[in-house]
């Protein structure tokens, strides 16, 4: 069992105004992601990835790019990315935080 204390942990900087910290097991990883700075004049590139992406908005706003759909997403809402679709977000609000799952882990997210 791994207990991550959100007081203590030390968060990784991940790209201007954003950073992440995360748990994991053999199949599947959380993480939680702080972005600042906002709004945002462009949304970020859109990316993709093989593994499955669950992501929960804890607070601030965002908007959402995955397939043909712009979805402006706040405090409460879900959505799924299955592998391989390209996506992406565009922070409307000065700073929010979303947690994301994965499975399986992004082992691109480990420190080597």
């Amino acid at each position: 069992m791994d207990v991550i204390k959100s007081a203590v942990v030390t968060r990784e900087a991940i790209g201007q105004g954003r950073s992440r910290y995360l748990t994991y097991l053999s199949n599947l990883m959380m993480v939680v992601i702080d972005l600042e700075g906002g709004p945002s004049p462009q949304p970020d590139p859109p990316h993709s990835h093989p593994h499955e992406q669950i992501s929960y908005v804890v607070s601030g706003e965002v908007n959402l790019f995955i397939k043909d759909k712009t979805i402006r997403l706040e405090p409460g809402d879900m959505f799924a990315v299955p592998p391989n679709v390209p996506h992406g977000i565009q922070l409307l609000s000065e700073k929010a935080r979303l947690v994301d799952t994965f499975c399986p882990i992004r082992e691109d997210f480990l420190k080597k």
